[in-house]
C-alpha cells in the first residue's frame, strides 16, 4: 500500500501474535485502519476482538517478550514504524500520537500529585515552554481547575482523573489522540461531559482522533467513520451512516441488534447466538462462520480481502455474501 498523504496513522494487513503458555493467540489478523489528518474514526467490536491489541501497537506498546508482528505495516505520519526497536518508538510517542487509557487510576502516578504529572508530559515534549503556564493552560483546556495540581490522583472523582490524564496527552501537543476506551466506569452524565470535551479538543486544536469503544452509541455520535473488528480481522469499515444505517457484515447486523436493549415478545434482550471465537484456535476462513445463519460454502474456507457494501457511500465488507451482485442478505429479517 502507498503512503497516502494526509494520514496520520496507517496500519496495513497487520498481524499479531502472542505466545501465552505454549499458546499462539492470534490477535490481529491482516487488520487495516486510516486514520487522516484532523478526522475522528471509530474502532468498535466485542471485548477480546483486538482493539485494544491494535491501539497498543499503534505506540509500539506491546509486550515485545510474548508478542511478535507477523505480517503487515504500521506508519506513522508517514514513517514505517513497523521494526522500530524502543527507542525509535520513544520519538513517536506523545508527538505525533498520544493515548488516553481507559482506567486513569491504573496509568496515573498515586503517589505523585498531578500538577507534576502534567508538567512531566510539557518538559519532555515542549521544555522551551514556561512549565507553570503551560500546565495551568492544559488544565483550563480540559475544564479543570487549577487546584487539581495539587492533589493526587486518588482524590479526584473518575471524570476529573480522566480530564487529567488528557492534559497529560494533551501536553505533547499530538496530532491523532487514541482513546481507548476513555468512558468505561463513568456514569453516564460524566460520560457524556468527556465526549463534548473530546468534540471540542478536536475542533479546536484541529486533532484526528481514534475512539475504541464497545458502546455503539458513543461511537457513533463522536466519529465520522466507523471500523468492526472481530477475531482480529477487520470486517466492515466506511462513513458512520453508511455502517450504522446500513450494516453490510452479519456479525454488524448482530452487535447493533445488541445495543438497541429492546426486549423480544419473550422479554429477552438480543444477542449474537455462539461463542466468541478462541483466537488461539482459530479455524481457516471467516471466524465468524459457527455464529452465521447467512454461511456460504466459501465462508469456511477463506477469508475474503475486501467487497463493496453498495450502500451508497464509500463502505467496505470482508463477507462473502457480497462478492456477486445480488447476493446480501435481508438486513430487516437479522436487525
Amino acid at each position: 500500500m502507498a503512503v497516502q498523504p494526509g494520514n496520520i496513522l496507517e496500519i496495513d494487513a497487520l498481524s499479531v501474535t502472542y505466545r501465552v503458555r505454549g499458546k499462539t493467540v492470534r490477535a490481529m489478523n491482516a487488520a487495516s485502519l486510516t486514520v487522516r489528518d484532523g478526522e475522528a474514526v471509530g474502532l468498535v467490536g466485542e471485548s477480546g476482538s483486538g482493539k485494544s491489541t491494535l491501539a497498543r501497537v499503534s505506540l509500539g506498546l506491546i509486550p515485545r517478550k510474548i508478542a511478535r508482528i507477523e505480517s503487515g505495516r504500521i506508519l506513522i505520519a508517514g514513517r514505517d514504524a513497523t521494526r522500530f526497536s524502543e527507542t525509535e518508538w520513544e520519538s513517536l510517542r506523545g508527538d505525533p500520537v498520544a493515548m488516553v487509557f481507559q482506567d486513569p487510576l491504573t496509568y496515573l502516578n498515586p503517589v505523585m500529585r498531578v500538577g507534576p504529572q502534567i508538567a512531566e508530559s510539557v518538559r519532555r515534549h515542549t521544555p522551551e515552554l514556561p512549565l507553570d503556564q503551560r500546565v495551568e493552560e492544559l488544565l483550563e483546556l480540559v475544564k479543570l481547575p487549577s487546584v487539581v495540581t495539587r492533589a493526587y490522583p486518588h482524590e479526584l472523582s473518575g471524570g476529573m482523573r480522566q480530564r487529567a490524564l488528557l492534559a497529560v496527552a494533551l501536553g505533547c501537543r499530538p496530532r491523532l489522540l487514541i482513546a481507548d476506551e476513555p468512558t468505561t466506569a463513568l456514569d453516564v452524565t460524566t460520560q457524556a461531559e468527556i465526549l463534548a470535551l473530546l468534540k471540542d479538543l478536536r475542533r479546536r486544536l484541529g486533532m484526528a482522533m481514534l475512539l475504541i469503544s464497545h458502546d455503539l452509541g458513543i461511537v457513533a455520535s463522536a466519529c465520522e467513520r466507523i471500523y468492526v473488528m472481530y477475531a482480529g480481522h477487520t470486517i466492515e469499515w466506511g462513513g458512520a451512516g453508511a455502517v450504522f444505517q446500513t450494516p453490510a457484515h452479519p456479525y454488524t447486523v448482530g452487535l447493533l441488534r445488541a445495543a438497541h436493549a429492546v426486549r423480544n415478545a419473550e422479554g429477552r434482550f438480543a444477542t449474537i447466538a455462539g461463542d466468541p471465537p478462541n483466537l488461539a484456535e482459530l479455524p481457516p476462513g471467516c471466524p465468524f462462520v459457527p455464529r452465521c445463519s447467512h454461511a456460504l460454502a466459501e465462508c469456511s474456507r477463506d477469508m475474503p480481502e475486501r467487497f463493496d457494501a453498495r450502500s451508497g457511500d464509500p463502505h467496505s465488507v470482508r463477507c462473502w455474501l457480497y462478492e456477486k451482485p445480488g447476493l446480501g442478505f435481508d438486513r430487516a429479517g437479522t436487525g
